[in-house]
């Protein structure tokens, strides 16, 4: 298995949120905790999105060109509760973008 070179994560702490881009860390600004996390991968438009799914605010985006394969990954910080949906229709705040 090859070691990754390019990654992403948000992850939060409280009210304090993170993205991290391949070691490099940015501050996100959030004014409300969103209670679900959407994640966008397009891949062929070379964009990723992470966004309030309830209230379908973007809370950060990059543009990258993807050349291989991309795998996503999910943990909590605590125990608790975590579900991924997928298959879902796109939000229309995406569809118009």
């Amino acid at each position: 298995m090859r070691r990754l070179t390019v990654f992403w994560f948000l992850f939060s702490h409280s009210f304090l949120y993170r993205f991290l881009h391949t070691g490099v860390m940015s501050d996100v600004r959030v004014t409300e905790h969103p209670a679900r996390i959407g994640i966008l991968l397009d891949y062929s438009a070379g964009r990723l999105l992470f966004f309030n799914a309830e209230r379908g605010l973007v809370l950060f985006t990059i543009r990258h060109k993807f050349t291989d394969a991309a795998h996503p990954a999910f943990a909590l910080e605590k125990a608790g509760v975590l579900t991924v949906c997928t298959g879902m229709e796109l939000p229309e705040f995406v569809k118009r973008s």
